[in-house]
């Protein structure tokens, strides 16, 4: 054999390398996809309840690669980020906080549970 040939044998055989560190794989579109939004009306009071501010609440995140990335209440540090299953439920948790609710084309209907509130919010999207 020729040394061109056996080069090009080894660089076919060669293992590819892993992304470098922080690199971030790029998700195809998924069908929920988008900017999320809506008003949340709290539902119940608990422990000691006064965190809760008012009865509704304007909340937006995003939905991309079918991950939601929602920085809920910034505040106290309360922000989910996960998946969004195919059929369009979701359910993510973040400390003693959890988000968890179905989409279905461009409506939501969502629940936030803290320690202290739960809230049942209304979202629709709007397409990036």
């Amino acid at each position: 054999m020729t040394i061109a040939l056996l080069t090009a044998i080894a660089i076919a055989f060669a293992p590819i390398p892993s992304p470098p560190s922080g690199f971030h794989r790029i998700q195809s579109a998924t069908a929920f996809d988008g900017t999320w939004s809506g008003t949340g009306t709290l539902t119940a009071r608990r422990g000691r309840g006064t965190s809760c501010s008012s009865e509704e609440t304007n909340r937006r995140f995003t939905i991309q690669g079918g991950q939601i990335t929602f920085a809920y209440d910034n505040r106290y540090g309360i922000n989910f980020i996960g998946p969004i299953q195919a059929n369009g439920s979701f359910d993510i948790a973040s400390g003693q906080h959890r988000w968890q609710g179905q989409a279905s084309g461009s409506d939501m209907t969502a629940t936030y549970t803290g320690p202290e509130c739960v809230r049942t919010f209304q979202m629709r999207r709007r397409r990036n």
